[in-house]
């Protein structure tokens, strides 16, 4: 039944449970590690040298931003209020991480539809770090993380829809706000490791690619010209019958080749590009 719901409806499956899903990566975001304080060597020598260690030992966190704190190359602990802060100098590395809201803009690149048509999506993503201790251990770069995901994100996505469809169907025309929600998610999974918090992934431009934009501008035109003669043609109908059925109530009765002259002329003037010229058989 799942299957055939996701067959049905692609959309409905990616977005299925979305907010639950967010709110439980969020959880996962939390810091639950211990921290273990200083190395016993540092705080040997802090003793040992404990005028100088007092002196030396501060430094300062500022707001919006954590410290973690290393002690000869083991994690020591992180720091989240900002203020004057003590830490042991002897060994201490000290590494500050930013956690104001943070902007990515993925550049134009050329990603191909489900249909095989190749197009240029750009988008903008906003995150911030909240676990500070995996931005900093456990990758290398946390921007240069989340940007080069955001991109696997993007193309693995929208290789899943078509640009737009003439059936109804979900495409990235008309979905473009829900597969963003589904994004950001995705994303979010991604860079749990690196301990960044994803709050917006938008499609910022979608467009055909220029080698194919031009035979697809033609196309659409052509749909737009043949959906308004139709509506054309369904209204000058209703017209005519409209016509014929007053005459009718109105006690006007018009023999089969009037009604089909009428018809005709009326056909004729409101489906015409140009103007009625009305003619006098002689």
């Amino acid at each position: 039944q799942k299957l055939a719901v996701e067959e049905e409806s692609p959309i409905v499956a990616l977005l299925q449970d979305s907010d639950i899903e967010q709110r439980e990566l969020r959880q996962q975001l939390y810091d639950r590690a211990e921290q273990p304080g200083d190395s016993p060597l540092a705080s040997v020598l802090g003793i040992a040298c404990c005028p100088l260690t007092i002196l030396g030992s501060w430094f300062t966190v500022d707001q919006n931003q954590e410290a973690v704190v290393l002690s000869y190359g083991r994690y020591a602990e992180t720091i989240k209020e900002p203020g004057m802060k003590f830490s042991n100098m002897w060994g201490r590395e000290i590494r500050k991480v930013s956690t104001k809201q943070q902007s990515i803009e993925l550049p134009k690149t050329t990603v191909v539809d489900s249909n095989g048509n190749p197009l240029i999506i750009s988008a903008v993503i906003v995150y911030r770090v909240a676990n500070s201790r995996r931005a900093v251990l456990d990758v290398e770069n946390c921007y240069v993380f989340v940007r080069n995901q955001a991109e696997a994100a993007l193309k693995q996505t929208l290789s899943r829809f078509p640009y737009e469809s003439n059936d109804g169907s979900p495409c990235l025309k008309t979905e473009a706000e829900q597969i963003g929600r589904h994004l950001c998610n995705l994303l979010q999974r991604k860079v749990l490791q690196a301990g960044a918090l994803v709050d917006s992934f938008q499609l910022k431009e979608i467009s055909y690619a220029p080698e194919i934009a031009s035979g697809m501008l033609k196309r659409q035109q052509a749909v737009a010209i043949i959906e308004a003669r139709q509506t054309i043609v369904q209204g000058a109908v209703d017209i005519a019958a409209d016509a014929v059925d007053k005459l009718h109530e109105r006690g006007i009765t018009l023999q089969p080749e009037d009604k089909a002259r009428l018809v005709t002329n009326l056909l004729t003037v409101v489906c015409s590009d140009n103007g009625a010229q009305p003619t006098v058989p002689l």
